[in-house]
């Protein structure tokens, strides 16, 4: 009877505690489901401010260099010497191969020979002139003295023949004397004259200049023969090797400046009035570095290209480092329209509705929609001309989940 009292006693107490568990469990989800779950969509903001707003158009070009120079020899002929290998640098005037000159040599003798007798011949014909010249000169001296002495003696019997005195044979002997004397002169300075003829002497004068030119012309060849570097620069191919044949028809060797780059470039009508020489541009050459390398344009075409109809443009661009090789390929961002201090949005935050460009702003904890006028537009960021002021919070994230007066809260952006 004892035992029987206990048990009871323990169930009596376990039920108790079932009960009061009962009762604190249901009146804790009583008081759950009185508690009202807040409603709002999150969104993201972008408070209205002045941007700087940049519009670019990005083309492809390929790097070439101001200094691609071929070297071609001016005389063909077997190559005796190569000074320089691909990857030295040059200066001007070095010497990079020679050709031999064997049969150059030779003909340098031979036009050397043809000038000294050319120079004899000349030298000859001027003595020879020289000395006709002086007796040419002596004789119609002495021509006009003799004249005019027998003209004077015909004036002198005429004067006496008039007056009776002599007689008209002795007139006759002076008329007589005074034309033997102009004869025989006239044909002795005739003579003269045949021998001191200039065109013998410029006859001889011209092949002697014919002479020297050839003899000139023959060292100049002797020397193309030594070929040396036009330009100043990179030693980026080589054609020739000793032993082998040097043409005056092919290059032999090429040269580049590696601190001398410019791309190409071809712009459309509508974006070559947005250029100017001077503006500074970013090229990106991948093959290189994922960075921008700084460049200008260097040079801007008046006239479309016939072909293509489009407008040819120069970049030139700076390689200090001398990474960049012609022949690659390179990325030229322009800059095509630029604004300054002007309100814009990210661009995610315009909304076509009802045929009208809206925003929603944040007021309060609500949504409100504003109709806007834009400008320009980056892709990124877009001018608002009409219809913000400075500081509005401009939804950029869930602006298409949001209606006119919807609750809104504020998740990120710049008001967060």
């Amino acid at each position: 009877m004892k035992n029987l009292t206990g048990i009871t006693s323990k169930i009596m107490i376990l039920f108790v505690v079932l009960m009061a568990g009962g009762f604190l469990t249901g009146c804790s989800a009583s008081e759950a489901s009185t508690v009202v779950e807040e409603k709002y969509i999150p969104v993201e903001v972008e408070v209205a401010g002045n941007k700087t707003l940049i519009n670019t158009a990005m083309l492809s070009g390929k790097i070439a260099s101001d200094t691609d120079v071929a070297v071609v020899p001016k005389v063909s002929g077997k190559v005796m010497s190569v000074n320089v290998k691909v990857g030295d640098l040059v200066n001007k005037g070095a010497v990079l191969f020679n050709i031999d000159t064997t049969d150059l040599q030779k003909q340098v003798g031979i036009m050397r020979a043809s000038l000294q007798l050319a120079e004899a011949s000349y030298q000859k014909n001027k003595e020879q002139w020289d000395t006709g010249k002086n007796s040419l000169d002596r004789t119609k001296a002495l021509a006009s003295e003799k004249i005019a002495n027998a003209q004077q003696n015909l004036a002198n019997t005429k004067a006496l023949y008039d007056a009776g005195a002599v007689a008209k044979v002795q007139l006759d002997q002076a008329e007589l004397a005074l034309k033997e004397l102009e004869s025989s002169f006239s044909s002795q300075i005739e003579q003269l004259e045949a021998q001191t003829s200039d065109s013998t002497l410029k006859l001889a004068e011209a092949q002697l200049n014919q002479a020297q030119v050839g003899y000139n012309q023959t060292l100049e060849t002797l020397g193309n023969a030594v070929v040396t570097a036009p330009v100043g620069g990179i030693v980026s191919e080589v054609s020739v090797t000793v032993g082998n044949m040097a043409s005056s028809a092919q290059p032999a060797m090429n040269l580049t400046n590696p601190n001398s780059l410019y791309s190409p470039v071809s712009v459309a009508e509508n974006l070559v009035n947005r250029l100017t020489t001077g503006d500074a541009v970013k090229v990106t050459v991948s093959s290189v570095s994922e960075d921008s390398f700084f460049g200008k344009i260097e040079h801007i075409s008046p006239s479309s290209d016939p072909q293509t109809k489009l407008y040819p443009v120069k970049i030139s661009l700076e390689n200090s480092s001398g990474s960049i090789k012609p022949g690659m390929f390179a990325k030229v961002e322009l800059t095509v329209e630029e604004k300054a201090n002007v309100m814009a949005v990210n661009s995610e935050a315009i909304i076509l509705k009802n045929d009208k460009t809206i925003v929603y702003v944040v007021e309060g904890d609500k949504a409100v929609a504003k109709e806007v006028v834009t400008g320009l537009d980056t892709g990124v960021n877009i001018e608002i001309l009409k219809g913000l002021s400075l500081n509005d919070k401009v939804i950029i994230k869930g602006q298409t989940l949001v209606g006119e007066g919807h609750i809104v809260k504020i998740v990120g952006g710049d008001a967060t």
